[in-house]
């Protein structure tokens, strides 16, 4: 008799104590080829399960089997593996649609004091039904109060007792807000924070917990001892932002999200993006949701499947009953309006017009001799996105030309050592005040005079606290990477973005908010109190700002509001392509939000793209931009000269 079981979360211990005939050098050989082996002994072996414990248990099943011995499982591996079979007879039932809806009672009687909208109701209904859900509803459709929901009913049939909520540190404070606003409490939470001994400690001492709060990082830190904490108690583990474990090769977050998640009772995935990249995004989150993979199969069946051409037509019928998706129409929000000013050359300060011209002819000229030399491509690529790094600090502020290009994370040459530019940049911040940040500084000004709440989006830090500085008399209060995530200290002076973010949306004395869309433009919520946001830059990354702007457009804006963008535009090449290509990239991105299970979706990723390869295109778009500045500088020239011939 040879029996496993399962002494350590992530592990199962093979014991063939019992089968004194075993040979684990000729008889394991199939075993120990197929299966990572951690640890040996004269009578058992230990072999990791990768968070597929369903599928190694069987294969090793079936090793024994095959070899005639006889094959037990422990009780916790026995009722585990049970419920590894039951699920994929849930799936099968689900796909033929035998799955009945779940009728409800008024929403009273589950301790949910605010109003379900009727596609929350939608989505609360599906996960009932299905068990182990997926909600893609677009940023701002109110999917935590769905989640919120979904366990208020859990919990009221014994189903599960308490959340597990891994998600992105900006993601802590809403689910306390909405946990709140569901139930009309507070919510007795838990945030695994601290050191490992103060962790563990926390994860021994749970009871009466309602919210357990986790990041990525934090459940990849502490994986076995939240499995020990999922063994003991019912929980519904959440994934908010669970594109975050898009990674089909199953990355540090993507492994411990598929170690887990056999542990938990009900298991949910929350995104409004599940595909930032391609159909293979989907493998790691829905494989979250089924350990047992009878959905999409093992992961290099489903990796060689996504690159056939067909995938999407094939995936959007047999994925369609898994997940629920409420589009960016079924919202019915208010128009937005998008406010562009073009500020005029002539209000352009003189010194940012000529940095701005010498850096447009440095690049043009530069990218002629480069195009005719031997440059090996990685170095040209890392040139073109240093200089166009260079040429939108330029537009925004002159003064950041004299940092270096790693402040975004990005690789590539110090600013050259072109002499006129130099003197240029050498006393620049005390010379003059650049177009954008000055018309940045009046509007925000006359916002607040109106009685509005502002939140300005920049994306170099320096233009933030020059922002801090010239608008010094409304105090305020930002939001970025330089300032921790959430509050983590008793000191009452302690900055954090969470606290910031709280005073923003709960003071009446400050009505400013200044913040980086790299730190917080996602599972933030800003649209109750502040409907106005000022772009004093963007980057050529859409899904960024379409995530930024989503934070001030959101199911729950006050009535007779609409989210307002304010965005200044100054003429030059750089600007121009950024608008053309992001409005284009906006138009395409919200059509593919509209769909059922869109292709594509934001990306968190660089400061500057969304993907490398678009950096070629950009830049060529870039450079037939300035060679039209020229040549039109040139024909007026000519004119001028012609009319003063005659």
């Amino acid at each position: 008799m040879i029996e496993l079981r399962q002494d350590e979360p992530g592990f199962v211990t093979i014991d063939f104590s019992n089968e004194p005939t075993f040979n684990p050098a000729s008889d394991g050989l199939e075993l120990t080829t197929g299966l990572f082996v951690t640890d040996t002994t004269p009578t058992s072996l230990v072999v990791e399960d990768a968070g597929q414990l369903g599928p190694v248990v069987s294969y090793i099943s079936k090793c024994f089997k095959s070899l005639g011995y006889e094959v037990k499982l422990d009780a916790k591996l026995e009722e585990w593996f049970h419920l590894f079979q039951n699920e994929r007879e849930l799936v099968e039932r689900i796909r033929a649609g035998t799955v009945p809806e779940v009728v409800l009672k008024d929403s009273s009687a589950y301790g949910i004091v605010r109003a379900l909208l009727d596609h929350q109701v939608k989505g609360l209904k599906h996960g009932l039904r299905v068990q182990h859900a997926a909600n893609f509803s677009v940023p701002g459709s109110g999917k935590t109060t769905t989640a919120l929901s979904l366990f208020a009913v859990l919990k009221s049939e014994g189903v599960v007792n308490r959340i597990l909520l891994i998600g992105p540190a900006s993601s802590f404070v809403p689910w306390q807000d909405e946990f709140r606003q569901t139930f009309g409490r507070d919510a007795n939470t838990v945030r695994l924070i601290g050191n490992s001994v103060r962790r563990a400690e926390m994860l021994e001492t749970l009871d009466s917990v309602d919210l357990l709060l986790c990041t990525y990082q934090t459940a990849y830190r502490e994986r076995q001892n939240l499995a020990r904490a999922l063994r003991r108690e019912k929980y519904l583990l959440v994934l908010d932002e669970s594109h975050y474990i898009k990674n089909i090769e199953l990355g540090p977050w993507a492994s411990t999200a598929q170690e887990l998640a056999p542990y938990a009772t009900r298991r949910m995935i929350l995104t409004g993006t599940p595909m930032p990249h391609s159909p293979r995004d989907l493998w790691s989150q829905f494989t979250f949701l089924w350990p047992s993979e009878a959905l999409l199969k093992d992961r290099a069946h489903f990796d060689q499947r996504a690159s056939t051409s067909n995938v999407i037509s094939e995936l959007k019928p047999e994925l369609a009953s898994f997940f629920v998706r409420t589009k960016k129409s079924d919202l019915k929000l208010p128009k937005l309006e998008m406010k562009f000013t073009r500020i005029t050359e002539a209000e352009i300060p003189d010194r940012q017009k000529l940095v701005i011209r010498l850096l447009e002819l440095k690049t043009l000229q530069q990218a002629r001799d480069l195009g005719l030399g031997t440059t090996d491509v990685g170095t040209l690529r890392r040139w073109r996105r240093a200089r166009t790094i260079r040429l939108l600090q330029a537009s925004s502020n002159p003064a950041l030309l004299a940092s270096s290009v790693s402040e975004l994370g990005e690789t590539g040459a110090e600013l050259d050592s072109e002499p006129t530019l130099t003197k240029l940049l050498r006393d620049y911040p005390e010379a003059e005040i650049p177009a954008k940040i000055k018309w940045t500084v009046g509007t925000v000004r006359r916002l607040v005079a109106d009685g509005r709440k502002v939140v300005v989006w920049a994306t170099h830090v320096k233009n933030l606290m020059l922002l801090r500085d010239l608008l010094a008399e409304f105090d305020p209060l930002l939001a970025y990477g330089g300032v921790p995530a959430y509050e983590e200290d008793t000191d009452p002076d302690f900055e954090s973005r969470e606290k910031n973010i709280r005073e923003f949306k709960t003071r009446g004395d400050k009505p400013l908010l200044l913040a980086n869309p790299g730190a917080c433009s996602e599972s933030i919520s800003l649209h109750t109190v502040c409907q106005d946001a000022i772009y004093l830059e963007r980057t050529f990354n859409c899904g960024q700002f379409l995530q930024s702007m989503d934070r001030i457009n959101r199911v729950g804006m006050p009535p007779n509001s609409h989210a307002t963008y304010h965005i200044p535009l100054i003429s030059c090449a750089i600007e121009h392509v950024l608008d053309t290509r992001l409005a284009e990239r906006q138009r395409v991105l919200y059509e593919l939000l509209d769909d059922d299970m869109p292709v594509l979706g934001y990306e968190e990723g660089s400061l500057l793209l969304e993907s490398e390869e678009d950096l070629d295109t950009i830049f060529h778009q870039v450079l037939e931009q300035i060679a039209k500045q020229v040549s039109d500088k040139g024909n007026a020239r000519d004119s001028r000269s012609n009319r003063a011939r005659r």
